[in-house]
């Protein structure tokens, strides 16, 4: 590896560690960082005001065809 990759690479490589450690501490989880929930599944949700009204034609009922 030359010269130019290694100063590259190792601040890179600091920067990572020090991203994940900083992580690793201030996260207030166990060491499994996303636990589900088991309480079992979550309800439905109601809806704010009852349910939606059909919806109506802007202009009425369209007519019958005619015949050719």
């Amino acid at each position: 590896m030359s010269r130019r990759h290694v100063v590259l690479l190792l601040p890179a490589l600091i920067l990572v560690a020090a991203m994940g450690l900083k992580t690793a501490v201030t996260s207030n989880s166990t060491l499994i960082a996303a636990t589900p929930v088991m309480n079992g599944p979550d309800p439905a949700p109601k809806p704010w005001n009852g349910p939606d009204p059909a919806p109506k034609p802007w202009n009425g009922p369209d007519p019958a065809p005619k015949p050719w």
